[in-house]
């Protein structure tokens, strides 16, 4: 048996063993000791689960531990020589597809900019090749791929494994794409697909040491999208969209949006809306160094920034004031443990991060003003593909 067909057996038979399995996973290297401290099985049954997990190469002995007087114990830990995943990410403004091993370490990423021609077939075409250039360049057989994973932006249809109508994607045709069923018959696998920010939340949870299991993620970029945990486990809305947040009102007369209210969120924070207000200031008489051009790119927007353009510095915090709003709001309602941030502004701007959090602790609750962590996002741009590869394989052990 390999360690795929190991993973996908649910009968009462491996239940032992896949208990095991996932306890060492999760806490390896870890002594048998201290499994069967954690699981109370009799000595004896324990043995016989080891040897057998040994004798099938899932896991190896890792080394040894520290010594309480006798022999230094055994230390147990999971092979992860013998089994792969594909985590992807899927945004209006590109496409990730990574290879992971079993312990979520990328091996292999390759991610193109999304434009006018990537239409669903064509993105999905290239997801193929990419996946099958991954497996011939490492030597994997089909046993050796357990799963793909999927972060994509909503709304979605989970059962059914479609992303249904999400907008500003500057291709058409992103309206009932049959991503899941496509990836299944061409591989063979499970293939689970979910929000990307929920993803990437669920990343970060298992890749901090910080404490809190209840988690609010937001990513700021062309558009926003929100992820939560809680209790370490992802908040699953009916639709699956991330970006459902954007839609909340923080100026009741202010700026139009592209769902047709005023004052929404994204309406302030979108890309799309910081181009637009910075073009009318230039257009008005501002003095600015970036020229009207609808081509204008998010690196040109934070050069310009950098550079101590007056227009782009101020259009920018006023964004990040409504969005400290916004995520004010969020923290009050959902009372989270941490509040992590990604986005290009994010990372390559300080000032805008700085100016979302001084807001956001502005509008808290009193209660919460000390309670909540905020942060920059660890994992930046990886954060979408390592957390759908970590909840396709969370999904295959339960």
């Amino acid at each position: 048996m390999n360690v795929k067909q190991f993973l996908y057996e649910d009968s009462t038979k491996y239940q032992s063993l896949k208990k095991i399995y996932r306890l060492i996973y999760d806490r390896g290297p870890i002594t048998k000791a201290d499994l069967q401290t954690i699981t109370n099985i009799k000595h004896t049954t324990l043995v016989r689960i080891i040897d057998e997990l040994l004798t099938n190469h899932f896991i190896f002995e890792s080394g040894l531990g520290i010594s309480s007087g006798g022999r230094p114990p055994v230390l147990y830990d999971i092979s992860i020589k013998h089994g792969y995943i594909i985590g992807i990410d899927i945004s209006r403004t590109h496409t990730t597809i990574a290879l992971l091993d079993l312990k979520l370490s990328m091996i292999e990423k390759y991610s193109l900019t999304m434009t006018r021609v990537h239409t669903p077939d064509i993105v999905i075409e290239i997801i193929i090749d990419t996946i099958k250039n991954f497996m011939q360049l490492h030597c994997l057989t089909n046993d050796e791929l357990i799963g793909i994973g999927i972060g994509s932006v909503g709304p979605l249809d989970r059962k059914q494994g479609l992303i249904l109508n999400p907008d500003s994607f500057l291709s058409s045709g992103w309206n009932g794409v049959h991503i899941v069923q496509s990836l299944e018959k061409e591989f063979s696998v499970k293939v689970l697909l979910e929000n990307g920010a929920n993803t990437a939340a669920f990343a970060e949870y298992i890749h901090s040491s910080d404490k809190g299991n209840d988690i609010l993620y937001c990513i700021s970029g062309v558009g926003l999208r929100c992820g939560m945990l809680v209790n370490g486990q992802i908040v699953q809305n009916k639709t699956g969209v991330a970006s459902a947040f954007g839609h909340m009102i923080v100026n009741i007369d202010g700026r139009e949006c592209i769902c047709g209210k005023k004052g929404c969120l994204l309406s302030y924070t979108s890309f799309d809306s910081m181009k637009k207000e910075i073009f009318e200031q230039i257009t008005s008489g501002g003095k600015s160094i970036l020229p009207i051009d609808q081509s204008l790119t998010f690196e040109q927007l934070i050069q310009a920034a950098n550079a101590g353009d007056e227009i782009v510095e101020n259009v920018i915090l006023c964004s990040a004031h409504y969005y400290g709003i916004g995520i004010a709001n969020m923290v009050n309602m959902m009372q989270p443990d941490q509040v992590l941030l990604n986005g290009p502004l994010i990372y390559e701007y300080p000032p805008y991060y700085a100016k979302i959090v001084m807001t956001a602790k502005q509008y808290l609750f009193d209660t919460h003003k000390n309670a909540v962590l905020f942060k920059k996002g660890c994992l930046k741009e990886d954060a979408v593909p390592i957390g759908a590869a970590a909840l396709l394989l969370n999904d295959i052990f339960k």
